[in-house]
């Protein structure tokens, strides 16, 4: 598909097997873009920072993408060059339809990395690609590693503000948005340092008032001869200790068997690294060094990447008594350290970093190994998919309604291990989704994903060109077009400043017939990618809008949760309905907050004096005074369905209401919701749940409304037992006591990421006492 570069390039086509036409396109260039023919005298000059080239081919239905891999590079005499191998639409995977070469200057400067990407799964603790040193990157995997004593040892030394020690309890770790690498550099790898190559010009001066192909000439490798180097010792076992060999021989027995999967079609981000001080002096990674952002490159079909880049480390007038004549012109190479990032846009975030590859030269192959668990698991190719194929990570199961139908039969989506009911309310038991949940509302923004480029078809059979969303609350009649903005990132744009993606839609297409100009509709990116050789990023490619559901819920000015009808459609390059190019679905779509609330703890004794900051002082005749508050944890809406019957469905999936005492004496108390209490420390006062919750029947639940049958708050009452001693234990010296009360509660919710449930509402109060002896 799209091949990736970086920096000036000549393409050239090598050879041509082929009888289906052939060309390649060359795309975000700053010269050199166009369609070029595939015929054995084309050769182009290519600049610019970032673009890419599509392969394609004509098989007598129009120019479709071909398949293509990368063959690694190499240097040949002043070039560094690598081969394109591509596949067509015919009979034959021979991979020699049509091969470009591209080849580039070597230059002083310039540096090309390059491997193989393979995704890694299964025990392993250490990152299989890497020793000296030694790299754990998951949360699983240092869980794992805190099992072995001597692991366990270093890991709590090295990095003990990744590892909080809990005295009275198990070790509990510490998790960040994205897991940043821990390095066991048992070797001093890091304390090495960069190779230094000291260049003499033998031919012209630089000309910093050239542009910057010039300045790229001035650079070359033919102008230079190496004079110095100070290449870093190769020695990693040297002064080791016992301790140290004894740790390394416990990891090597470690490296447990892997599942592994080529690393197909991934954005690989690159920043150069400049290590800490304390790094410099053996200090632990800590990766808060500064970086520069060198670029990105895609990986092909079989995981081979190739990335490119110019790293000015070049220090002019370096002069040497011994070796360098006063006045010389010279330049000073370092050789960088780079780290890999894999990254996601809207919204942007940090997916995956690895540990540091240092002292890079020229030219190295570097194979990388990247933990499938933490990347993206959409494939950016489907197979005879739904058009609504996922919501999130919720895999949407049954037959696609191509008919449009409002039938609970057609409505009815099970498989994949989750169901989503007529009345749109969804069970989740797939373990792909990372989740699971019963009978649980939509809410937020709902990323939907589905087929709309049909591997198994034929480019001219994929005839979706354009696609409509629609949504329509049930009990109503008309559709409502999603107008939302959605975006997806080019590969040559994404580092531009400030870059967020470039627009899908909606736009207003008039080809004719049903787009006729006033309707709102998205392009197909996945048909442009594999039939128009457009760059857009694989990542997310199989998602095609993240619907804000948030504009789709208000009645009158209201939040009004209810269930809704979601359709996507179709059309083609015409603006015709494509037949069968049709799906949809019920969602409950339910973004009202729960009645939660809880009032502050009191005495109903107005005479109870109030000290200040919540502290009450008792007498004698107080002691067994009655607590007072109100508590409430319910719907927030009343559901009238499309059949104008009142629902009482409720997604509250649990409250609890609990009390606390310090000091922690054994006490006996007794409260209006249910009786005596007898507990030390803690106790639950009242909580709630229904149990019958379970797909295909999901009866709902209301919370406070349906335990104490009522929508207002619940009032309690809670006080020492008539024979008890009172809140304060004056009988076995207590003269201060504190009552803590908490409830909490949560929804049944999600937008297909989440654990199912909303974030946990909280509400809390105590009250404070002080004995007051006569």
């Amino acid at each position: 598909m799209t091949i990736s570069m970086q920096g000036n390039w000549t393409v050239a086509v090598k050879s041509k097997s082929a009888s289906y036409p052939q060309r390649f396109v060359i795309q975000g260039a700053n010269s050199g873009n166009g369609s070029h023919s595939g015929t054995n005298d084309t050769s182009v000059s290519v600049t610019g920072t970032q673009w890419s080239i599509s392969i394609q081919n004509d098989p007598g239905t129009g120019w479709q993408a071909s398949e293509t891999q990368l063959k690694f590079p190499v240097k040949t005499g002043s070039n560094y060059v690598f081969d394109i191998h591509s596949n067509d639409a015919g009979g034959d995977s021979d991979y020699n339809d049509l091969i470009l070469t591209c080849s580039t200057p070597v230059n002083v400067n310039d540096f090309i990395i390059f491997g193989n990407v393979t995704l890694y799964g299964g025990r392993c603790i250490f990152n299989p690609c890497r020793r000296f040193p030694w790299v754990i990157e998951t949360h699983p995997a240092l869980e794992r590693a805190l099992k072995n004593p001597l692991l366990s040892d270093y890991i709590k030394t090295h990095y003990p503000e990744r590892v909080p020690l809990d005295p009275e309890g198990p070790v509990t770790l510490r998790k960040e948005n994205y897991f940043k690498p821990m390095v066991l550099d048992l070797s001093g790898e890091a304390m090495k340092p960069n190779t230094t190559l000291a260049y003499r010009r033998t031919e012209g001066k630089k000309d910093a008032s050239k542009s910057k192909k010039i300045l790229e000439a001035n650079f070359s490798e033919s102008k230079f001869e190496l004079i110095n180097s100070s290449a870093s010792i190769e020695n990693r076992t040297t002064a080791l200790s016992k301790d140290r060999l004894q740790l390394i021989e416990s990891i090597e027995g470690l490296f447990f068997s892997c599942t592994t999967n080529p690393g197909s079609n991934l954005t690989l981000s690159f920043e150069e690294y400049d290590r800490t001080a304390a790094e410099l002096m053996g200090g632990t990674y800590t990766g808060t060094g500064n970086r520069t952002l060198l670029g990105d490159t895609i990986t092909d079909m079989n995981g081979n990447y190739i990335f490119k880049f110019s790293f000015d480390m070049t220090v002019p007038g370096l002069e040497d008594a011994q070796d360098i004549a006063p006045g010389e012109d010279v330049n000073t190479i370092i050789f960088p350290d780079v780290i890999v990032k894999i990254v996601d846009f809207a919204p942007y975030q940090v997916l995956y970093e690895s540990a540091p590859f240092y002292n890079i030269p020229n030219l190295r192959r570097i194979n990388l190994c990247l933990p499938e668990s933490i990347l993206p698991k959409d494939s950016p190719t489907c197979f005879n998919g739904n058009l609504i194929g996922s919501l999130g990570n919720v895999f949407i199961g049954g037959d696609q309604n191509s008919t449009g139908s409002f039938s609970p039969t057609n409505l009815t989506r099970y498989g994949n291990s989750n169901y989503l009911e007529p009345s749109g309310i969804i069970s989740v038991e797939s373990p792909l989704a990372g989740f699971g949940v019963q009978c649980a509302a939509w809410r937020g923004t709902i990323d939907m994903k589905g087929c709309m480029y049909d591997a198994t078809k034929s480019a001219a059979d994929n005839k979706i060109k354009w696609y409509t969303i629609r949504i329509r609350r049930a009990g109503t009649s008309s559709w409502v077009y999603v107008t939302q903005n959605y975006k997806h990132p080019k590969y040559s744009n994404r580092n531009l400043p400030n870059y967020i993606g470039d627009d899908v839609g909606p736009f207003y297409p008039a080809p004719g017939s049903t787009l006729d100009g006033s309707i709102p509709a998205y392009k197909n990116i996945q048909r442009e990618i594999f039939v128009d050789g457009e760059d857009w990023e694989f990542s997310n490619l199989s998602r095609y809008m993240r619907l804000n559901t948030l504009l789709h819920d208000i009645i009158s000015g209201e939040r009004t949760p209810g269930r809704f009808f979601l359709r996507v459609d179709g059309y083609d390059t015409n603006g015709a309905h494509v037949s069968g190019a049709t799906d949809l679905i019920a969602l409950f779509i339910h973004n009202k907050e729960l009645n939660f609330a809880m009032t502050t703890p009191t005495f109903n004794d107005p005479s109870i004096i109030n000290v200040g900051c919540g502290l009450f002082h008792l007498t004698d005749s107080q002691l067994k005074t009655p607590i007072t508050f109100t508590f409430k944890a319910t719907e927030n809406y009343e559901y009238v369905n499309e059949y104008g019957v009142l629902d009482s469905r409720g997604f509250v999936d649990n409250y609890h209401l609990t009390i606390g005492r310090c000091p922690s004496s054994t006490i006996t108390l007794t409260s209006n919701l249910g009786g005596d209490i007898t507990f030390s420390g803690s106790d639950l006062l009242s909580s709630g749940e229904n149990d019958s919750n379970i797909r295909h029947g999901c009866p709902g639940y209301t919370g406070t409304q349906d335990d104490y049958m009522t929508s207002n708050a619940v009032g309690v009452q809670i006080e020492p037992t008539p024979s008890g001693p009172g809140w304060i234990l004056t009988a076995d010296g207590e003269t201060f006591s504190v009552y803590t009360f908490g409830l909490t509660a949560n929804q049944r919710v999600t937008n297909g990421y989440n654990n199912g449930l909303s974030g946990t509402y909280r509400a809390s109060g105590r009250i404070m006492m002080e004995y007051l002896a006569p």
